[in-house]
């Protein structure tokens, strides 16, 4: 598979005040090739997030190289990358940022429509594909308060995935959900995976991470390990792919 993103010795300092400087990310290496579904793991404060800000260019990184789909993002202007997320990149995040002032299909849409490479008749058509494809279609018209949980989590997804983005970004995207809304969540990012798109969540659950094919280990703003679990072809197989990984993330001392 092709490289689609990776980091060469990226850092990433805080100021804090005037003369207290932090180091929140390390000289991270990271490399994500197109079609995979990759999760980081780690103690907070480990610089999981701030590791996904900064590889996606929503955060400037100190030092070092971040590269996306053969384009080095710190060579890229601020409308530049406004333009590469928003065309190549989607977002799910715990917390979905919807607006209130809109129905669901119209935060849905507001994505497509922004981008201005389909006419708004195409972009209101891959919604609605979408919220069929994810169980949401009969919620169109209805306000973001006339929603569960769950059900916004799956607004988020349609949003993210309504302009054919390359990789999905994903910072703990089922962490206010109950376990069974997580696992419908985590059908249905498995199912974007299958189809092509590459997927990239931040995650303190073992159950989320163990539906992913490569969990990294975040340490003190380092990656310092990983685990290949491959492709999960049975649901049957979660049982035992937890109890793999939780027993690795032991061993590491987590």
């Amino acid at each position: 598979m092709n490289t689609l993103l990776e980091s060469r010795n990226l850092t990433k300092n805080f100021q804090i005040g005037k003369d207290n400087e932090i180091t929140v990310l390390r000289g991270v290496d990271l490399h994500i090739a197109g079609g995979e579904f990759v999760s980081v793991m780690g103690p907070s404060g480990s610089g999981k997030s701030t590791l996904l800000y900064n590889i996606c260019g929503m955060d400037r990184m100190t030092s070092g190289e971040v590269t996306f789909n053969g384009r080095e993002l710190a060579g890229l202007s601020e409308p530049e990358l406004a333009r590469l997320r928003l065309t190549e990149m989607g977002f799910i995040f715990q917390q979905i940022h919807l607006l209130r002032n809109l129905s669901i299909f119209d935060n849905i849409v507001l994505s497509g429509y922004l981008a201005n490479g389909r006419s708004r008749s195409e972009v209101n058509a891959a919604a609605r594909e979408l919220m069929q494809r994810t169980g949401i279609a009969e919620l169109a018209d209805n306000a973001i308060t006339q929603a569960s949980g769950g059900q916004l989590q799956r607004v988020g997804i349609c949003r993210a995935l309504i302009n054919n983005p390359e990789i999905i970004f994903g910072d703990e995207p089922t962490g206010a959900l109950n376990s069974r809304a997580s696992a419908e969540i985590m059908d249905l990012l498995s199912e974007v995976n299958r189809s092509g798109t590459t997927v990239m969540l931040v995650t303190h659950d073992v159950r989320v991470a163990a539906r992913t094919n490569r969990v990294l280990l975040m340490m003190d703003g380092e990656v310092v390990s990983e685990k290949a679990l491959g492709a999960m072809t049975d649901p049957g197989e979660i049982t035992a792919r937890e109890e793999e990984l939780s027993a690795w993330l032991l061993e590491m001392g987590v």
